[in-house]
């Protein structure tokens, strides 16, 4: 398990990698008030980053996060759909997104704003693209 890798490439240094991530996801949270939390996990069910307050659950949700990207995988390869790009969770009090960054991790979001889907979703479309992002720049070998 390594945040550390995209398209089979190493990051140097992973400590200060996990810290930007942690540090971004407390930025989206706070420019979001709607989105009650964000976590990044590995496919392999391992905590990579969060930002939520007072949650002593964020491992086994991270493992439950891998597990539900993974039955989904299997369910749209099955039905013959393609990737699947994420998974939604409607409860009686909110929302929870599971969304691929990329083939190894997924950002989990939630919120409990009634009627919150919507911005949930757009909003964790555009964190997940903005780590991608920031995870290729730090691949790239210095120059």
């Amino acid at each position: 398990m390594t945040i550390a890798t995209v398209n089979n490439q190493t990051f140097g240094d992973k400590r200060e990698l996990v810290r930007q991530v942690n540090n971004y996801l407390r930025d989206f949270v706070q420019r979001h008030p709607s989105i009650d939390g964000a976590l990044v996990v590995s496919v392999d069910g391992h905590l990579i980053a969060k930002s939520i307050d007072g949650a002593d659950s964020t491992k086994r949700l991270a493992s439950m996060g891998s597990s539900l990207m993974s039955l989904g995988n299997t369910v749209t390869g099955e039905m013959e759909m393609g990737l699947c790009k994420n998974v939604i969770v409607e409860n009686e009090e909110g929302f929870i997104t599971f969304m691929h960054i990329n083939k190894k991790l997924v950002l989990v979001t939630f919120t409990t704003t009634p009627n919150g889907l919507g911005l949930l979703l757009s909003a964790s479309r555009s964190c997940a693209e903005r780590l991608l992002q920031e995870l290729r720049k730090s691949a790239e070998p210095a120059t």
